[in-house]
Order: structure tokens, then C-alpha cells, then sequence
């Protein structure tokens, strides 16, 4: 089964942008890049901030 991405909502891109900026501050975070994960949590607000939260821990649970 396959997925094209560009037949989604707008409201779910921009969850699938959050997500990968969560998923992108954790390897910055892992690589000395990035003092703490949430210093890039500056760009959301509201729903965002929270799956960009609830990112961070999905991906600083995985090696």
C-alpha cells in the first residue's frame, strides 16, 4: 500500500513537518550539535508544541 503525501490535508503536513523537526532535534541533540531538543521547539505553538513534545520522547526512547 501506498501513500502520496501531497493528497493529505494541510493540517496534517504541517504534523508531518513537526514531526521530523522533533525527530531532526533529537539526532542534533545526540551529535553535540544541540544543547537540549527543545531549544527548537521555539517555531510551534499550541497542538504543534505538544506533538513536537510528544516527538521528542518517541524518538529519544529509540537507540
Amino acid at each position: 500500500m501506498s501513500f502520496n503525501l501531497c493528497d493529505l490535508p494541510p493540517e496534517e503536513k504541517a504534523l508531518i513537518e513537526v514531526d521530523k523537526a522533533a525527530a531532526y532535534a533529537v539526532w542534533k541533540e545526540r551529535n553535540g550539535k544541540l544543547a537540549t531538543a527543545e531549544l527548537d521547539s521555539s517555531a510551534f505553538t499550541g497542538h504543534q508544541l505538544e506533538v513536537f513534545t510528544k516527538a521528542l520522547v518517541k524518538y529519544r526512547a529509540k537507540p
